[in-house]
């Protein structure tokens, strides 16, 4: 740099060093409390502590027996769940220690059931006939299947039959009051529904080239217990009945 040549030129030289000392010390003064947090909230980032836990081998296996609980869990629930849809077995409500077996929301005793209709009148008395009349065909197929697994079941499966299990037992649910009729209405579903999956496995099974083939063990079992479940839901729906 060129040195001042006057005296007036060396006063302004520093004239001007100190105003540009006092701007930068004022902007250094502005900006030191920010860099201050700014460094400050860095370190206690990164020096927490909880932010860079390694899992211990202890929290590592709880994490993994929660996880494979709510996955079992789950797959018993799915299970239950596809073996009541299925017909697998009678529908029942829970049995819990010391209390014996619990009532479903829908289930009732048929001795506490209240008929306030006319169960005396024609149209009673032959929705009782139509229900124990394919209460009857269904023990006959039972003891066929016992007499011969292969045993042609077909003419079981009518083109009303359904309908008219379902007619008939509507009659016999508008026998009953509120109350007792939706044990009488549970029972109706459950056997539509079981009479539907067993007039679907009631035929025989037919290979693609159209050749009719014996009956198999898993068909026959799915059969033999869609049958029994009907009789059973159908001795309990007649019991509603005086």
């Amino acid at each position: 740099l060129d040195r001042p040549k006057t005296v007036e030129e060396a006063k302004r030289c520093r004239a001007g060093a100190m105003a540009y000392s006092i701007t930068s010390g004022r902007r250094a003064g502005r900006a030191s409390p920010l860099v201050v947090l700014l460094v400050a909230a860095m370190a206690a980032v990164l020096t927490a502590p909880w932010l860079f836990v390694t899992p211990t081998a202890e929290g590592r296996e709880e994490a993994t027996v929660g996880a494979w609980s709510r996955r079992n869990l789950l797959l018993s629930g799915v299970a239950a769940g596809t073996a009541a849809a299925s017909g697998a077995g009678p529908a029942s409500a829970a049995s819990f220690p010391g209390l014996g077996e619990q009532k479903g929301p829908f289930e009732v005793d048929p001795k506490e059931a209240v008929v306030v209709g006319d169960a005396a009148d024609k149209a009673s008395i032959d929705a009782k006939k139509t229900v124990q009349a394919l209460q009857d065909e269904a023990v006959a197929a039972l003891d066929s299947l016992q007499k011969d697994a292969q045993a042609d079941l077909v003419p079981m499966i009518k083109p009303l039959g359904i309908s008219d299990l379902r007619r008939a037992t509507n009659t016999i649910n508008n026998l009953m009051d509120d109350s007792s009729a939706a044990g009488t209405q549970r029972l109706q579903r459950l056997m539509i529904q079981t009479k539907y999956q067993m007039e679907e496995d009631l035929p025989m099974p037919i290979s693609k080239k159209g050749v009719v083939q014996p009956r198999g063990e898993k068909r026959l079992a799915r059969i033999e217990e869609a049958l029994k479940n009907y009789v059973i839901y159908s001795k309990q729906l007649l019991e509603f009945i005086p």
